[in-house]
């Protein structure tokens, strides 16, 4: 059976894609395209026969995506791209000329109607504990303890010292009157 340009340009895309097609055919596919004249990236395919394939076959394995985008570009250079061009081409053109028309008209509100999407979610509410660490963390930022008034120079040291003195106030433990431990525990002792 006579190998065909429908053949070549089948194996010309799996190469493009990194695919392989075995020796034998390799062979064939580069005599083809030492036939017609055409250079397959460089390795001078004209006098490429079976004996060739060897070192072209481990060449691909090494580097199949630079051998197939050579390929491509030398059967683009060639001509031999150019009907599946149009075609798509023709098709890219014939979607632009109908333009969007398949696509539903509507608003968001038509679009999500009769559907049971359930009530808005709501906001959690603070708990207790929360209200009474924001509460601590304003102290201490108000203080002098944890850096300039107004500003917090270490938070985490501040947020620990926070918490702390908050597990302590609810689960009914002494908390320390003074220092900043105190400013905290005063200004949470006046939220809960």
């Amino acid at each position: 059976m006579a190998y065909t340009k429908e053949q070549f340009l089948r194996e010309l895309a799996i190469y493009t894609t990194a695919g392989a097609i075995g020796l034998k055919n390799t062979g064939r596919f580069l005599a083809y395209a030492g036939k017609k004249g055409i250079n397959l990236a460089g390795l001078g395919a004209r006098k490429a026969a079976v004996p060739a394939t060897r070192g072209i076959s481990a060449l691909i394995r090494r580097n199949p995506f630079v051998f197939g985008a050579l390929t491509l570009y030398e059967a683009e250079q060639m001509g031999l791209l150019d009907p599946a061009k149009e075609a798509a081409l023709d098709v890219t053109t014939s979607a632009l000329e109908r333009g969007f028309d398949f696509l539903p008209q509507q608003t968001p509100e038509q679009m999500f109607q009769g559907l049971d999407v359930g009530p808005a979610p709501t906001k959690k509410k603070p708990t207790k504990y929360n209200k009474a660490v924001a509460k601590g963390m304003a102290a201490a930022k108000a203080s002098k303890y944890f850096g300039k008034k107004g500003t917090i120079s270490k938070p985490q040291s501040a947020f620990k010292t926070v918490n702390s003195v908050a597990s302590r106030l609810f689960g009914k433990k002494k908390v320390a009157n003074t220092g900043s431990k105190g400013v905290i525990a005063r200004a949470i002792r006046r939220s809960i």
